[in-house]
């Protein structure tokens, strides 16, 4: 008989070993059934009084995943202890971690990537609602069983997701999934688990993390600054959800609705397009609240299209992949609009004009009262007095939040790309479609004569939260970079909120 650990569990063979310690078969003796034994080895250099502290948490945070019941989620049956610290009785699951399977036959295809992302994202909303952090997901904390994915680690993740940089200045386990606040030390959410599964998925898709550098320490300082993440080249229709989960600002990542819809979505046959490197910046990088779009874009309804300008299937992919973001973001200006509640929002940035008439540095213009002249960096437009500016990246909202008047303008430029503007829209229509309830659309117009070239422009009304709302959207291309503007309003203020779409274009001008 081999080593029996408080009295009931008998080790028989050692079958994974990490930073934290071994994972160990076993078999319960009292109740006759195999069992997996987590042995928690902490790293050198600790004191006494820090080993304590750290062992007791991990026994309290297995004991609230032991809560958890999820067939995303390897069951913590129990924590005993033996030599002074804790260990860990889960479920014994007959599989390979994701780590194994990779190293074995590299990269996954997108599909199967999705579907085991859709099972993981599951997992880590249950384990929110019920207040439990991982801390530490990772393709070896990610099991494979067949056509299942669960998660393992609950309740040993605190110490390598809090404790990963020790006083002795050693490293527990791989810095490449760990959170932006993780790196730079700060408190971690649910969001924290988010990016890690975004940079998981990555790793399965690509074959390696989403930051490569020379050593540990460059990694940390990459992942905790502005540093984007090496482009995915594999990802196919993964691409914007792997963008919207590593987002560095757990406030604009991606949520876990979100990425379950999505992934969803794929798994169930999404088209597998790669999208090159030209797709447009930031393309995937928002929340995205839309499906997988339909490669076959169509310009809309009432629209036609001579066969000459119908884009290849690889124009297609660049469509879609640039919609898809453009879709998102909308939607994200939607929620501003209509959904907020009170007016808690944070103030415009600094400089924002003051009252009366500006000058527009750029052009030495006036803006007319109750306007002030904006400065985009990549545009200048004229926008109403008192709207709050909000930027991220190139993308620019500019929002009324006043209380049963809430309207905004968006700005996204969406890259050079190929294609028209009249299929960059028909691909969003289809978007907002099936996104909106009672969608409507009013109008499809090509060919709109606008800053020398031809534009496209869409009209519908909607309802979000129980409200009425109205949207005009006009995609063009200047300077052979296409852009997307966008007005949305309370159906009950749309008439008089028209006039500030109007000057909004009248007035824009792309440096």
């Amino acid at each position: 008989m081999g080593r029996v650990i408080a009295g009931q569990y008998e080790l028989i063979e050692r079958i994974g070993q990490g930073g934290m310690g071994a994972v160990w078969r076993a078999r319960d003796v009292r109740l006759d059934r195999e069992v997996a034994v987590k042995e928690v080895v902490l790293p050198q250099g600790l004191g006494e009084a820090e080993r304590a502290r750290l062992y007791a948490r991990v026994e309290r945070e297995a004991k609230a995943a032991a809560r958890l019941d999820h067939p995303g989620i390897v069951t913590v049956h129990t924590v005993v202890e033996e030599d002074g610290r804790p260990w860990i009785v889960m479920r014994l699951v007959r599989g390979r971690s994701l780590e194994q399977v990779l190293r074995g036959r590299g990269p996954l295809p997108p599909h199967q990537v999705a579907a085991i992302g859709r099972q993981l994202v599951g997992a880590l909303r249950a384990a929110h609602a019920a207040g439990v952090v991982h801390r530490d997901v990772k393709p070896a904390n990610v099991l494979l069983d067949g056509d299942r994915a669960v998660l393992t680690d609950f309740g040993i993740a605190v110490v390598a997701g809090e404790e990963t940089l020790t006083r002795t200045g050693g490293l527990i386990g791989s810095p490449s999934y760990l959170s932006p606040e993780q790196a730079r030390g700060l408190e971690v959410g649910p969001p924290a688990d988010l990016w890690s599964l975004g940079a998981t998925l990555y790793a399965a898709v690509e074959g390696r993390p989403p930051f490569r550098r020379p050593d540990v320490w460059s990694m940390i300082g990459a992942i905790g600054s502005d540093a984007p993440h090496d482009p995915p080249v594999n990802a196919g229709p993964l691409r914007p959800v792997l963008d919207g989960l590593l987002r560095k600002d757990p406030a604009h990542r991606m949520t876990a609705e979100e990425a379950e819809r999505l992934l969803g979505a794929i798994a169930g046959g999404g088209p597998a397009v790669p999208v090159p490197t030209g797709t447009p910046p930031g393309a995937g990088s928002r929340n995205v609240s839309v499906g997988p779009l339909d490669p076959a874009l169509g310009p809309g309804p009432g629209s036609t299209l001579p066969p000459r300008d119908t884009p290849s299937a690889s124009h297609r992919a660049i469509l879609v992949a640039a919609m898809i973001v453009a879709v998102a973001i909308l939607a994200g200006v939607i929620t501003a609009v209509i959904v907020l509640d009170g007016d808690g929002s944070p103030p415009s940035p600094p400089g924002t004009p003051t009252r009366g008439a500006t000058s527009d540095g750029r052009t030495g213009t006036v803006a007319p009262d109750g306007y002030v002249s904006h400065d985009g960096g990549s545009f200048t437009a004229l926008v109403p007095q008192g709207w709050q500016r909000e930027q991220d990246g190139r993308d620019w909202s500019f929002l009324d939040r006043t209380e049963g008047r809430r309207r905004g303008i968006s700005v996204i430029p969406l890259g050079s790309g190929f294609g028209t503007p009249a299929q960059h829209l028909g691909s969003a229509a289809e978007g907002f479609r099936n996104d909106y309830r009672d969608y409507r659309q009013i109008s499809f117009r090509e060919g709109i004569d606008y800053l020398g070239e031809q534009a496209a422009e869409l009209e519908f009304t909607f309802t979000e939260n129980g409200v009425a709302g109205h949207a005009r959207v006009r995609v063009f291309r200047f300077n052979g970079e296409f852009y997307m503007i966008t007005m949305i309003a309370f159906q009950s203020v749309w008439a008089e909120s028209v006039p500030h779409f109007e000057m909004f274009l009248r007035s824009f001008k792309a440096a």
